[in-house]
């Protein structure tokens, strides 16, 4: 840990006595509240960032859309629970492990590479990445705590960036968590890091974004008896040498059996040309003329060239050969019973998965003649893909290769208040992939106050990843072809301002959806399956009295292939004032709960969420009691996690035999520097 500490501190020191000159640069910045693509509102007790604009891309084509930092002061203790990813999440009970969201639509889509899809919400890929133009440069340090001594959890993440000159942006991002687990063999460590820089010009603008992944996980393949948490009391269960500590629950795996190591990178570049001449002459007098930019100038069209490589492997390790008595079921994704592992000896299987991505687009751009009310964008990618799975024998390796050509194109409307749209097509030309996605925003009137509104759609033909189709380990192997998954969306939302309140939902109808059953192996739903769902988010306050709350309604038609909790809500109390002017408090308690359903459990050898009928969860609070504080450039927060932990039937399961930490202090704290 300290040698990262020392590799962070020195290049802060390099950065800053590097870049001291740049304080006094005037730079051509737009203001951010001049953005007509403002995707996000700002709080009013955000921390700023000094003479600065932030925004995000999209990957295929490299759009700028601007956003804002997570910079707000209230709910900032928040950012250190997996919990606080969503209204409702699963996950194995320790930060960095895998996770999964308990609201259907907010799940994204099945990886390429699908050991990576617990991992959504620590990875990160381009159109995750903030770009920053900065006047100054910035940084930003974030570190977070809890626990001790063998159950500790910490996290370091910092952020430096830094303009040189006025069009060109560099930043560096590192990320280190290291969680020993509150329960046995839970252990998690995860060092990501990326380099990243924009130019924005007149005629030609770039972004470039290099990271890293490293995540080392160990697998305890969960609680063996749930009654060590639900009913400690209980007679089987004081005759154990169980005392109390969650270390001495019994898990499934033991010894540190089973390790699962993910290793990736990303390298991207775009680039974005604009057409057309920006300069016009003028006459200074009679008998002088000179050339001057164009006043409000936007290209005709623009030339769009992206590059993205992509790879990720993923090995997994068992020195316990106990692993093989765990796993007695050796059957194929048929059913036909194996006649044992693949091979004797420690399991050491590896998977791989390579994806090179080059896109050429050619751009209308909107606004560029008054009559032009729309922007036109026609693209065609190639994408090489290549896979590697273990072989018949230790050491041996059975390598595939596939390979993707798209064509689409964008139409979309970005500026305007009342109606602003995007509608983007696509179809592989040598498999059955296609998709169509639209959103329309508008505005409403009500009694002399704006609302917003905006509806969603889209329709999509998606072929099975490689690794649903095909597995291969020392355990579990199998090679099928699932058919195509076929998903029809709508939906919408309603947000009012001055009520300070949003409603949404939406309807999906999915027709040969793939998901993992109760053996742990992919399975495939010949039928359709509906989901609905409706989510309110309202805030109330009354002078320093706050009252928050998201509450979110789902039904499926099949909940043994999409299982979700009918009812999941979100509800934070507390009191937010200022002290001294300069010093804002927030103290309140919150709760996330969820009606009682068949969560899925995790199963570490495919590093997939599967369906299971064994056990329902949930009816029980997982709730904290907290407080923020926030001074000018600083903020911090101290908690107690799980407060309800002894309560009523202390259910704190997030998944099947993966109960979430037990009651723990924690603390953290961010600072930005602007100097």
């Amino acid at each position: 840990m300290k040698k990262y500490v020392s590799i962070i501190l020195l290049f802060f020191f390099i950065s800053f006595g590097a870049n001291a000159q740049e304080k006094k640069l005037e730079m051509a910045l737009d203001s951010p509240a001049k953005q007509d693509s403002l995707k996000q509102k700002v709080d009013s007790t955000a921390l700023r960032i000094a003479s600065a604009y932030v925004w995000k891309i999209t990957p295929r084509l490299g759009e700028r859309e601007m956003t804002v930092r997570d910079s707000a002061a209230v709910d900032f203790h928040q950012s250190s629970l997996v919990d606080g990813k969503d209204v409702a999440v699963g996950y194995l009970g320790n930060i960095g492990s895998p996770a999964q969201s308990k609201i259907f639509f907010n799940r994204p889509e099945t990886s390429r590479f699908t050991f990576l899809n617990g991992f959504d919400y620590w990875r990160k890929g381009p159109e995750d990445q903030l770009f920053l133009n900065t006047k100054i440069p910035y940084s930003n340090i974030y570190y977070q705590s809890g626990g001790g001594g063998e159950r500790k959890e910490e996290r370091l993440r910092t952020e430096l960036s830094s303009n040189f000159g006025k069009k060109l942006n560099v930043g560096f991002n590192f990320d280190y968590l290291y969680a020993r687990g509150f329960y046995n063999n839970l252990y998690n460590r995860q060092i990501s890091y990326d380099f990243n820089a924009s130019y924005i010009g007149d005629k030609y603008q770039m972004h470039a974004f290099i990271a890293n992944n490293n995540y080392n996980n160990s697998e305890n393949g969960g609680i063996r008896d749930t009654m060590y948490i639900t009913n400690p009391n209980a007679e089987s269960i004081k005759s154990t040498t169980f005392r109390g500590s969650s270390l001495d629950i019994p898990v499934r795996i033991q010894g540190g059996g089973l390790w699962n190591r993910l290793r990736g990178r990303h390298v991207y570049l775009t680039n974005r040309y604009n057409i057309g001449d920006d300069m016009e002459e003028y006459a200074v007098n009679d008998s002088v003329n000179r050339w001057r930019k164009k006043k409000d100038y936007i290209a005709p069209a623009s030339v769009i060239l992206t590059t993205h490589y992509n790879d990720q492997r993923r090995l997994l390790h068992a020195n316990n050969t106990d692993m093989d008595d765990l796993y007695l079921n050796f059957k194929n994704i048929n059913g036909d019973v194996a006649d044992g592992p693949k091979y004797v000896g420690p399991m050491d299987d590896y998977m791989s998965y390579f994806s090179l991505k080059n896109t050429l687009a050619l751009a209308m751009n909107e606004g560029f003649r008054s009559w032009m009310k729309f922007g036109l964008t026609a693209f065609i990618e190639y994408d090489m893909r290549r896979f590697s799975v273990p072989g018949s024998l230790p050491g041996l390796h059975d390598r595939y290769s596939e390979d993707a050509v798209f064509i689409g194109g964008v139409l979309s409307k970005e500026k305007g208040k009342y109606l602003r749209y995007r509608a983007v097509g696509e179809k592989d030309l040598l498999n059955s992939d296609f998709k169509l996605e639209g959103e329309l925003t508008t505005m409403l009137n009500f009694k002399g106050r704006d609302m917003s509104a905006k509806a969603t759609a889209y329709i999509k033909n998606i072929t099975p990843s490689f690794f649903e189709n095909r597995f291969s380990s020392k355990l579990w192997n199998w090679d099928t072809q699932f058919n195509d998954t076929k998903r029809v969306f709508i939906g919408g939302e309603i947000e009012v301002p001055f009520t300070k309140t949003k409603i949404s939902g939406g309807v999906e109808n999915i027709t040969g959806y793939i998901y993992y059953g109760p053996n742990g192996l992919p399975a495939q739903r010949t039928g359709s399956v509906q989901v609905v769902a409706l989510r309110i988010d309202q805030q109330l306050e009354k002078g320093i009295f706050h009252w928050d709350n998201q509450v979110v309604y789902q039904t499926t038609t099949d909940d043994e292939a999409i299982p979700l909790p009918s009812l999941s809500i979100y509800s934070n109390v507390y009191l937010k004032t200022r002290i001294s002017k300069v010093l804002t408090l927030q103290l309140g308690a919150d709760a996330r709960f969820h009606t009682k359903y068949y969560a899925p459990g995790y199963e570490p050898l495919t590093m997939q969420f599967f369906n299971q009928r064994n056990q329902e969860i949930g009816n029980f609070p997982i709730s904290t009691a907290y407080v923020n504080l926030h001074l000018k450039n600083t903020r911090f927060f101290l908690m107690m996690y799980n407060v309800a932990q002894g309560m009523g039937n202390s259910n704190y399961f997030s998944l099947y035999r993966y109960a979430v930490a037990p009651r723990v202090l924690k603390m953290g704290v961010s600072w930005n520097f602007n100097n």
